[in-house]
């Protein structure tokens, strides 16, 4: 060796030469939904590369990386098109294969840049914009998801729960065996009626949070859950897995009502009596924690003109729900959104802001503005 160099030329190579298609010998395999970052991380780590190399490969120039180390629960990696070619290239991927598996490589996340370009952006700190953790049982362990919206949901194999709070937590649901078979009245119920279960899932699952943050219903029930589960000193992370049964049997409750409602006569009062019995808590009838419920019933009234067209039956009960329910972009669980907007961790007591369309007075607009107001003008076809 020459006197006064250092490692040797192998190393030199490996640490100052550009990244190659050789140098990622391992392919990981994709994930659908995942978040960029959390690929690159993987690919990196597969094959003994550092991320910061793989990031400067993907970009053209000097590439500024945040101080902190990029982390995927942290941050993001945004591509341009040239970046995600570049992509495609290193690990030996088709590009649109790497579009349809990892959302942030889609328009309008895509970066509008004409060269090879990478950024790495936190992500935002409001509920539901945090990657979720992959279940690491049948996906990979450190791997994340992009929540698109969505705090939480089981993961498919049903044995773990996946939440993106307070940077990401995960339930191992087989220490709690009615988790399990909760998954499987969601999956029962959105099979028979289309989104519209899942709706109703939504709907279900904010009337049990606001329970669990009140203390009602199944409290004590729900105590045992989350010691079994190991979260009795992080109760709150917890909180959104084992609401789950008794928001089953609410939601399937709620398909009786939507199914009872059709008939302009039909009683609240009975439903809410026969919901009672069910859940073993008189007090849904009339005590505190029918209010949530009222909320729910206001929103979701017997009368006339709830017959609607479709060609299927989840097309037919998708269109009897009311009209501050959207059909969900992604097929699945937990991916419907309700027509119940306050969000748990936040004050369920007082409006988080005045709507500037109904100043507070429409029923979707109570505890937060909501973008879909029905107050808010609409634009004309011609505008």
């Amino acid at each position: 060796m020459t006197q006064g160099t250092t490692g040797s030329p192998a190393r030199a190579r490996a640490v100052g030469a550009p990244l190659r298609q050789a140098d990622l010998p391992i392919r990981v395999p994709l994930i659908h939904g995942e978040t960029t970052l959390s690929l690159l991380s993987r690919t990196a780590s597969a094959n003994g590369q550092d991320l910061s190399r793989l990031l400067r490969a993907l970009h053209r120039g000097r590439l500024s990386l945040p101080k902190d180390r990029p982390r995927p629960e942290r941050h993001e990696a945004l591509l341009s098109a040239a970046a995600t070619g570049r992509l495609a290239v290193l690990t030996g991927r088709p590009a649109d294969q790497l579009e349809r598996a990892l959302p942030s490589l889609r328009a309008p996340r895509l970066l509008d840049a004409p060269a090879a370009a990478v950024r790495l952006e936190r992500w935002p700190g409001e509920p539901g914009a945090g990657p979720l953790p992959a279940c690491p049982l049948c996906m990979e362990d450190g791997a994340r998801l992009v929540a698109a919206g969505h705090r939480w949901r089981p993961c498919p194999c049903g044995r773990r729960w996946m939440s993106g709070d307070d940077g990401g937590a995960l339930l191992d649901t087989g220490l709690v065996p009615e988790l399990s078979h909760a998954l499987l009245r969601h999956r029962a119920l959105a099979h028979r009626l289309g989104p519209a279960g899942d709706a109703l899932v939504a709907d279900a699952h904010q009337i049990a949070l606001w329970w669990w943050v009140n203390r009602q219903v199944a409290h004590g029930r729900w105590r045992e859950r989350e010691d079994a589960a190991g979260f009795a000193r992080r109760r709150r992370r917890a909180a959104p897995a084992v609401v789950y049964p008794e928001t089953m049997t609410l939601a399937e409750a709620m398909d009786a009502w939507e199914q009872r409602r059709r008939d302009p006569a039909a009683s609240p009062r009975e439903w809410l009596a026969d919901l009672a019995a069910g859940l073993g808590t008189p007090g849904v009838l009339g005590g505190r924690e029918n209010k949530p419920l009222s909320h729910w019933l206001a929103l979701h009234p017997a009368g006339p003109g709830l017959e609607r067209t479709g060609r299927t039956t989840a097309e037919r009960r998708w269109a009897q729900l009311p009209a501050l329910h959207h059909p969900p972009s992604e097929h699945g669980l937990f991916r419907a959104r309700s027509c119940l907007r306050w969000t748990f961790g936040q004050p369920l007591t007082a409006t988080l802001g005045i709507c500037p369309y109904c100043r507070g007075r429409s029923p979707s607009c109570f505890w937060a503005p909501a973008d879909d107001c029905p107050e808010r003008p609409r634009r004309s076809a011609a505008g």
